[in-house]
């Protein structure tokens, strides 16, 4: 996959990621800023401001304005956040390059921010994080979270919490913006077919000049875990949800690639040894999934299940189990081939999207030294040996870093307390 990558005098990252056979394009501004970002008092306000800068703009007035002139040309919309990253891009019809970049670029320099807007958006912020609430299969790793990092904003739900929300107004936005949105912390990035001469003009009238100021950064997670942690929210539900983690690897740890077979062995597919032993050989289970995550100075490597209520010991024992042995008996020259494949065979299906391509370098080069293409992270992972996977199981599962988060009708945790203090991964 080829890309370019420069820099604008301003600091402004302009990554370009060309699929000469697509008929659509996308634009991306992609801003290094999430809820880690945040003061306590700010907590929610990245997401929030997602949301709000789609609600008018000086040329766009307002959010049916914005929405109406894309649905007018068939494209498509969307934004999101994270913990450490702010995106917002429109895709749409090659032909469409000009009118999406102008749209977009209003939108981050000439928000309204309009006070009307903000209250009416409180309410539907604050019916997101409802829902999700709602929601344990998706909560759940917010639980788990919170209880991982307690006293760092790593900790912090991305969506806010009802008090917080609620007590936003037009100059904390304004602050938040003043702080984050400068463009040496930003890349603007374009994936699929377009012009490039015309996207380089557009680069100069929008963004050449824009002025170069500087931003504020992140705060280190300090979180010294020396025991497991245990964390039950009782929720009258008809299925358990247990999210079981362990502080994992920053962006530029030479040990992710080994990593990301451990994850895939353990929980990335039908044939993976969690679902295999979870749900298939017992019925514990529905889903049964297993990730890493990487932050700039840490990670989380996250085990997640949705068991039966009265099961769900028997199904954290399996769990362990397996955590146990992958770091007793190394992985078999045919799993470990057939977890590679699996791997760079997922990947290249999901590269196939313009999108997704886009996504993939926006991830690399905000965070990752040096840049990885797809073709280089193969023959990384091709590198993987069962002695990296051994070594890697061993220096995550260790019961004393580890947290266990469980959303279920259960309100005595003495018997998850024995089993956690028990467990020897």
């Amino acid at each position: 996959m080829k890309f370019t990558k420069k820099i604008l005098k301003n600091g402004l990252i302009i990554l370009e990621v060309p699929s000469h056979d697509a008929e659509s394009v996308v634009v991306d501004f992609f801003v290094k800023t999430g809820s880690r970002s945040e003061t306590p008092k700010e907590n929610g306000i990245s997401h929030f401001l997602e949301h709000f800068l789609f609600k008018g703009t000086k040329k766009y007035p307002s959010a049916l304005a914005i929405s109406s002139l894309i649905d007018s040309i068939g494209g498509e919309m969307n934004a999101n956040t994270g913990k450490e990253h702010t995106q917002f891009y429109i895709k749409a019809a090659s032909k469409h390059l000009e009118l999406i970049f102008e749209v977009l670029t209003d939108m981050i320099q000439n928000p309204l921010l309009d006070s009307a807007e903000l209250e009416r958006e409180k309410g539907v912020i604050v019916e997101e994080i409802n829902m999700y609430k709602d929601t344990p299969m998706y909560e759940i790793e917010n639980v788990l979270e919170r209880t991982m990092w307690p006293k760092d904003a790593l900790g912090r739900d991305i969506a806010g919490t009802k008090e917080t929300v609620s007590k936003f107004n037009r100059q904390m936005f304004q602050d938040y913006i003043s702080r984050h949105y400068q463009m040496p912390n930003m890349i603007l990035g374009v994936s699929g077919k377009y012009n490039k001469k015309k996207l380089s003009g557009l680069i100069n009238k929008y963004w050449v000049k824009y002025p170069k100021k500087s931003f504020h950064g992140w705060n280190r997670a300090a979180d010294k875990q020396t025991q497991p942690r245990l964390k039950v929210e009782f929720k009258a539900t008809e299925q358990a949800h247990l999210s079981l983690g362990f502080k994992g690897f920053a962006y530029n740890d030479k040990r992710n690639k080994a990593q990301s077979v451990l994850s895939a062995i353990l929980g990335g597919g039908m044939s993976s040894r969690l679902f295999m032993e979870v749900r298939e050989r017992r019925g514990l289970a529905y889903y049964v999934r297993a990730s890493g995550s990487n932050y700039q100075d840490t990670g989380v490597f996250n085990i997640g299940a949705g068991v039966q209520i009265p099961k769900i010991e028997e199904a954290l024992k399996v769990i362990l189990d397996e955590l146990r042995k992958i770091k007793t008996h190394q992985v078999s020259p045919t799993e470990l081939k057939k977890t590679k494949e699996y791997i760079k065979g997922k990947t290249i299906l999901a590269l196939e999207d313009n999108q997704i391509r886009l996504d993939w370098m926006l991830d690399r080069v905000a965070f990752c030294r040096p840049v990885e293409t797809p073709e280089e992270a193969f023959k990384k992972i091709d590198a993987v040996t069962s002695a990296d996977i051994q070594k890697v199981a061993n220096d995550l599962f260790n019961s004393k870093r580890m947290t266990l988060a469980i959303i279920g009708p259960y309100k005595n945790e003495k018997v998850f307390t024995k089993l956690i203090l028990s467990s020897r991964t």
